[in-house]
């Protein structure tokens, strides 16, 4: 019971901290700032499920992040409540990923990331030439009212420790052990009763369903969406890149890569538009070859040494690639 305590009282201290920032003073910039860095653990936590739990390397999860925008957008223009528009808009992203799993769920390894890479192009062109969606010109949002940052501030942190708690309830579940046992060996796992392909589509659904949630509550924060930038290759590869800096397959591990992402986007895009695509491969590249297991691998190599250290016991350590075995694999962290 003290252990499971101990476990539940950080991440509810920390939701406390960021429920009441805001009321002390966080400047505009800050909360921004916050926004868009809760925006990207909401998407990392949701490709975590199908990436890391499940060890399907998809490069096309811009697609549900922008229906998720577009269809919210829509809705709040067709007059419907914003809370409902977002609701509606995670479904839409959640049935178009099953017109998107059907078909590539049937290929592995480089072939299955090739394809989502030609989903995202494919989409991105088709929605920069349909009138609904305002074309290459992009599409307005017109929500009346006043503009409450505070209030794109709450819904982002509610969104993000309802996808946590998602993340959470997975990986302690018999769905969760599925996921985790296609990704050490498809063929095995089917063996034993476990249905590799339904299992994926189900969390390949519920992936997209958080990420069209991130979509559309970045699109009505925004005002305005540009097909060009929320059906970018370079949005799917920011969305990967999330649990990969952060650890793939572990639950917090989306969290801290997220907060990474969130802060050097920021930085990179501002300070050098014409070459980010080039340092983000590069940090993608150093991750995989020096931490493949990413912050949260870190700080249990910290951890061991600190042990070691103290009791002069350790173990080694074992190699992973992006789509192999972790030795995080399986753990809650």
């Amino acid at each position: 019971m003290t252990g499971r305590l101990l476990k539940i009282a950080p991440p509810l201290l920390l939701l406390v901290a960021l429920l009441t920032l805001p009321a002390a003073g966080l400047s505009s910039n800050l909360m921004r700032l916050f926004f868009i860095t809760f925006v990207f653990m909401i998407t990392g936590i949701a490709w975590n499920l199908v990436g890391g739990f499940a060890g399907q390397v998809s490069f096309g999860f811009a697609v549900f992040y922008g229906l998720g925008g577009y269809g919210t957008a829509i809705l709040i223009n067709a007059g419907a409540n914003p809370f409902l528009s977002l609701l509606a808009g995670s479904a839409t992203a959640a049935a178009a990923s099953f017109l998107v799993g059907l078909p590539t769920f049937r290929l592995r390894g480089p072939y299955f990331v090739i394809a989502t890479i030609g989903v995202t192009e494919a989409v991105r062109v088709f929605m920069s030439n349909m009138g609904f969606t305002g074309g290459a010109s992009g599409y307005r949002i017109n929500e009346y009212g006043k503009f409450r940052q505070v209030e794109h501030y709450y819904t982002a942190l509610v969104a993000v420790a309802a996808a946590m708690l998602v993340s959470m309830l997975i990986s302690n579940s018999r769905f969760g052990l599925a996921l985790r046992a296609i990704k050490q060996d498809q063929d095995a796992a089917a063996d034993v009763g476990v249905n590799p392909y339904t299992f994926k589509l189900w969390a390949h659904a519920i992936a997209a369903a958080l990420t069209g949630l991130a979509g559309g509550i970045y699109a009505r924060y925004a005002i305005f969406l540009d097909p060009g930038d929320v059906f970018a290759f370079q949005k799917g590869i920011s969305i990967l890149l999330i649990s990969v800096i952060g650890g793939i397959g572990t639950v917090w591990g989306p969290v801290l890569g997220g907060v990474v992402v969130g802060i050097v986007e920021e930085q990179l895009v501002v300070k050098f538009p014409n070459i980010h695509l080039l340092l983000y491969g590069t940090l993608l590249i150093l991750i995989i070859l020096f931490e493949p297991d990413g912050i949260v691998g870190l700080l249990r190599k910290m951890k061991n040494l600190f042990r070691r250290s103290r009791d002069n016991s350790g173990s080694g350590g074992a190699d992973k690639v992006l789509w192999g075995r972790s030795r995080l694999e399986g753990r809650e962290l």
